[in-house]
């Protein structure tokens, strides 16, 4: 088994992940800002630079794990940088991520972690989700073009390498973003992961409620009206 193929699988795998997190939290960033405000006094305030730095530096890692997808004999030269870098951001990144998230989990309770969605909470799969991606820049690290020659990565051609890792590495992340979730909380729903008050919908009670009476035709809207005030016929203005 090709161990630095293979570690650049995971890398890759974990870089989609943090491409995709990155993207999320860049493009939604006041909603970003609203759920790192739930986490505290102290979080609360540096929400504002927090959710500007999280997402810089998910997507910074996981552009870096993208320079896997060339063979470590082609990333020796001086125009790229080198890969150790990123994967060491990774590891740290996973590894706190994981313990805080661990940290949440044990007082109970399911915030919102605002990973990849606002909807998002903290759970098993959270605290699984970042040490796989620890792991992932552990892998990575083994793709160093200084290590290749002891694990033997010159079999295969450049760009059977990159189909290869990138093939593998969609397939990582897509186990991370939808398998793991599911696997680690086999009840978890989407109606689950919303605020109350808020149905799968997309609408609050009191929203459908009043979406409910707009579908009515007006003579019904006029009765439900009279009778919600006790007010005649007579009493009601022209």
């Amino acid at each position: 088994m090709d161990w630095t193929l293979l570690g650049a699988v995971g890398a890759t795998g974990s870089g989609f992940v943090l491409l995709n997190a990155g993207w999320w939290k860049l493009r939604h960033r006041p909603a970003f800002t609203l759920v790192l405000s739930e986490h505290g006094r102290a979080m609360a305030a540096h929400a504002g630079r927090l959710a500007w730095a999280l997402p810089v530096a998910e997507l910074a890692l996981g552009v870096g794990a993208m320079t896997l997808l060339l063979p470590p004999s082609t990333r020796t030269g001086p125009p790229l940088p080198p890969t150790w870098p990123a994967m060491l951001g990774m590891i740290v990144l996973g590894v706190v991520f994981a313990g805080y998230a661990g940290v949440q989990l044990r007082r109970g309770g399911h915030r919102r972690c605002g990973c990849l969605d606002s909807h998002d909470r903290f759970g098993p799969h959270t605290v699984l989700r970042a040490l796989a991606i620890s792991l992932g820049g552990l892998g990575g690290w083994l793709t160093d073009p200084a290590g290749a020659a002891a694990t033997g990565t010159g079999g295969l051609p450049p760009l059977v390498w990159s189909m290869t890792v990138a093939a593998g590495g969609l397939m990582v992340a897509v186990v991370l973003l939808v398998g793991l979730p599911l696997v680690a909380e086999p009840g978890r729903s989407v109606a689950g992961d919303l605020p109350d008050g808020v149905s799968a919908y997309g609408t609050s009670a009191a929203g459908a409620s009043a979406d409910g009476d707009r579908r009515l035709p007006r003579g019904h809207q006029l009765a439900d009206h009279r009778r919600a005030r006790h007010l005649t016929g007579d009493q009601q203005p022209p």
